[in-house]
C-alpha cells in the first residue's frame, strides 16, 4: 500500500511537471514552410509529431480538440486559470482513461514538451483503446473541476442541444437534481409523463437504458428531447419505492411561457417559466388583461419556481419595473474593466412600489431568475417565499469547439445590489418552507451554509400548493405583509 501511495505520488509530480512545460506548446503549431530543407543531423521532434499526427486523424484531432478547449478555457473562463494548470489536469485525466500503468511505464522516458507529443506517447502505450472518446472523457473531467455548471458537449450533446424547437418534442416533466441524484421536479399536466402516473419527487434512474447518475441537467434534458411521436425509455424509482421501465412517446407541447390568473381576495398571479426575448411583452400583456378584467390587484404573486433563467436583459427589464431605483445587477468579468452595473430608471407606475409583491422561488431557480429575485429583496421591495434558489449566479455562453463539440463556459459572475455573489450562495427566502411547513428566515446567510431552506418540492401550480397559498394570505394581509417586508416580524403567525 504505502509503494502504490509513493507511485500515485510520482504520478502527479510527473504530470504537473509535464503540465508546466505546455504553456508554450499548447500555444504554438509549428508549420515548417514548404522548401525547408531536411535537417542534415537530428530530425525534429516537432516534425515527427506532426508527420504522426498526419498519419493518424483520429490522433491530430483530438490534439487539436484538447489543444483548443484549454486555451478558450485558459483565456475566458471567469476565474482565472493558468494554461499549464489545466493541461496538467488533462494530462493526469487523460492517463486515468487510458490507465495508469502505460503512463508510469512511459514517464521515466517521456521527453516531448507538447500536448501533442504527451497524447502520442499515452496513446502509443495503449493502443487498444480508441484516442478520442478518452481525450473527450479527459476533457469533460477537467470542465467538470472549473465550477458546478460549466459543461463539455461531445458531438452527438452538442447536437441535440442545438436542435431547433421545432424539431423537438417532450414527454412533460422538468427535472431537478437534488443531493446528487435526478428528480422529477415538475409534471405538466396532459403531458405523457403525467398519464404514465410519474409525479413530483419520483426519481430518475436511467434515459434509454444509460444511467443519468453524474450528468448535467442540460444533457438530461435534450436526452429527454427527441422528433416528435418517438419513444423515449425511462427507469424511474417511484416515491412509493417501486422501480420501473416506462415507455413513454415524445408529443409536441406548447407550454406558455407566461401564464396568469386571479388568486381569491382580489390577488393576481403570473408564473414565468422562462426569460425570453418576448418575456416582457407577455408579461406586460398578462398582467394589464388580468387588471382589465377586474378592478386594480391587491397584491401580485410572481412565480419564478423551476425558472432556470434565459436571457439576462430580460431579467433586467423585469426587475426595472417594479423598483423606482438603484441598483440591479452587477456582472464582473475576469477583469474590472470587464464590469457592467444596471440600474433601475426612475418612474411612477403602478408596479414600482404601490403593489403589494410576493416572489416564489426554489431549488430550481436559476441564473437570471435569481437575480430577479435577489434584487426586490435587496431593495424591500418584495417578500420571498418557497426554498433557496440554485445559486447559478453566472453567465454560461455556449462555444462551439472543432468537430460540432460545444463548450457551456462560465464567462461572468452576477452580484446582487447588496454587493454579494449569487454564485454558490443563490437566494435565501424570507419565508422558507419543508413541504407544508412555512418557517421565517432571521439569517440569510447562516440558514444557506447550514442547508435550513434546500430542500425543493416541485412547483405545484394550483390546489394543494401551500407556498402559493400562503403568499395569497400574505398579500391579502397588509399589515403582515408590510412587517415582514421591513424586517420588523420576529415570528410567523399560526396558520
Amino acid at each position: 500500500m504505502a509503494k502504490r501511495g509513493t507511485e500515485d505520488a510520482g504520478l502527479r509530480r510527473g504530470a504537473l511537471l509535464v503540465g508546466g512545460l505546455l504553456l508554450v506548446a499548447c500555444t504554438r503549431t509549428p508549420t515548417p514552410p514548404a522548401d525547408t530543407p531536411a535537417a542534415e543531423s537530428e530530425p525534429d521532434s516537432g516534425l515527427a509529431e506532426a508527420a504522426l499526427i498526419t498519419a493518424d486523424p483520429q490522433l491530430g484531432f483530438a490534439t487539436r480538440l484538447a489543444e483548443e478547449t484549454l486555451s478558450r478555457i485558459s483565456r475566458q473562463h471567469v476565474t482565472p486559470v493558468r494554461l499549464e494548470s489545466l493541461s496538467a489536469q488533462f494530462v493526469e485525466q487523460l492517463a486515468d482513461e487510458l490507465g495508469a500503468g502505460p503512463w508510469r511505464e512511459a514517464r521515466p522516458t517521456l521527453q516531448e514538451t507538447t500536448l501533442a507529443g504527451i497524447v502520442k506517447t499515452l496513446h502509443q502505450h495503449h493502443p487498444g483503446r480508441p484516442i478520442l472518446p478518452a481525450v473527450e472523457q479527459a476533457l469533460a473531467g477537467v470542465v467538470r473541476q472549473l465550477d458546478s455548471d460549466s459543461i463539455y458537449f461531445d458531438r452527438h450533446q452538442f447536437a441535440l442541444l442545438r436542435r431547433p424547437p421545432q424539431q423537438s418534442a417532450g414527454i412533460g416533466v422538468l427535472t431537478a437534481s437534488r443531493d446528487g441524484r435526478v428528480v422529477i421536479g415538475e409534471v405538466i399536466r396532459g403531458g405523457p409523463a403525467e398519464q404514465a402516473g410519474l409525479k413530483s419527487g419520483d426519481l430518475l434512474l436511467a434515459i434509454d437504458g444509460q444511467s443519468v447518475a453524474g450528468q448535467p441537467q442540460d444533457v438530461i434534458r435534450t436526452r429527454l428531447h427527441g422528433p416528435a411521436g418517438s419513444t423515449v425509455a425511462l427507469r424511474v424509482r417511484f416515491d412509493r419505492g417501486d422501480i420501473r421501465t416506462l415507455h413513454l412517446q415524445r408529443q409536441a407541447l406548447e407550454l406558455p411561457r407566461v401564464e396568469g390568473r386571479w388568486l381569491d381576495r382580489g390577488i393576481a398571479y403570473v408564473r414565468l417559466r422562462t426569460l425570453s426575448q418576448t418575456t416582457l411583452e407577455e408579461f406586460n400583456e398578462i398582467f394589464l388583461g388580468l387588471i382589465h378584467r377586474q378592478q386594480a390587484p391587491r397584491g401580485l404573486v410572481l412565480d419564478l419556481r423551476n425558472n432556470r433563467g434565459g436571457i439576462l436583459d430580460s431579467a433586467v427589464q423585469l426587475t426595472d419595473m417594479f423598483l423606482a431605483g438603484g441598483t440591479i445587477l452587477t456582472v464582473r468579468g475576469r477583469k474590472e474593466s470587464d464590469s457592467t452595473r444596471y440600474v433601475a430608471r426612475p418612474r411612477s407606475e403602478i408596479l414600482e412600489q404601490r403593489l403589494p409583491l410576493a416572489l416564489l422561488i426554489n431549488g430550481e431557480t436559476a441564473a437570471g431568475a435569481e437575480s430577479l429575485a435577489a434584487a426586490l429583496q435587496d431593495h424591500r421591495r418584495a417578500v420571498i417565499l418557497g426554498q433557496r434558489s440554485r445559486g447559478e449566479g453566472r453567465l454560461y455562453p455556449v462555444f462551439q469547439l472543432p468537430g460540432e463539440r460545444g463548450l457551456k463556459l462560465a464567462t461572468g459572475q452576477l452580484y446582487r445590489p447588496a454587493e454579494r455573489p449569487i454564485a454558490g450562495h443563490g437566494v435565501v427566502p424570507d419565508i422558507c418552507f419543508d413541504d407544508t411547513r412555512a418557517r421565517l428566515i432571521p439569517d440569510a446567510d447562516d440558514a444557506a451554509a447550514t442547508g435550513q431552506c434546500d430542500r425543493t418540492p416541485g412547483a405545484r401550480d394550483g390546489e394543494g400548493d401551500p407556498v402559493l397559498e400562503w403568499a395569497g394570505d400574505l398579500l391579502a394581509d397588509k399589515r403582515l405583509y408590510r412587517e415582514l417586508r421591513e424586517g420588523r416580524l420576529a415570528t410567523l403567525p399560526s396558520p
